[in-house]
């Protein structure tokens, strides 16, 4: 499988949660833009009486490079999607965000590029957490070998992004 072909598959896995976007974020060129909003409402007997209301959101951006990739290469990228978790307005409703780096790598990553990101982490919390948390989960797709590596933070989505057996 070619990183086109992979990345059509991943576009038709989400598709149904998504909304894609425009591609061009702050001068850097993505091959996927999409973005997920998700809430949860609880009632007391009806409707007009709410008991509490959360939201959940998901950024997706994704970019397919050509050459082996270094972390020198996924370094502005990295500070676009921290500067985005730095801007992202809140309200008392929002529980956590999620930002996702999809990297795709028709030749391969780097030896070193896959010990970084497994140790990779960044957390944001907004007003002590009153207004909820962010993290950002960064997958690295190997195409010659067939393989998905991400970070702590991307565990939980890590099968949206895996090969298919």
């Amino acid at each position: 499988m070619e990183g086109q072909a992979y990345l059509k598959v991943i576009e038709k896995r989400l598709e149904r949660y998504f909304d894609k976007h425009p591609l061009v974020q702050d001068d850097l060129q993505f091959s996927l833009v999409a973005e997920l909003h998700a809430s949860d409402e609880g009632y007391f007997l009806v409707h007009s009486i709410k008991t509490y209301s959360v939201q959940h959101h998901e950024y997706l951006f994704a970019k397919h490079f050509e050459q082996a990739v270094t972390m020198q290469d996924l370094l502005p990228y990295l500070e676009l999607l921290r500067r985005r978790m730095q801007e992202l307005k809140t309200t008392t409703e929002h529980m956590s965000s999620l930002f996702t780096l999809l990297i795709i790598c028709e030749q391969g990553m780097d030896d070193t590029l896959k010990q970084e990101l497994v140790k990779y982490k960044y957390h944001k919390d907004y007003c002590f957490s009153l207004k909820g948390w962010s993290d950002l989960a960064v997958f690295v797709v190997d195409i010659p070998k067939q393989e998905v590596t991400c970070n702590k933070a991307g565990r939980k989505t890590m099968q949206y992004f895996e090969f298919s057996k």
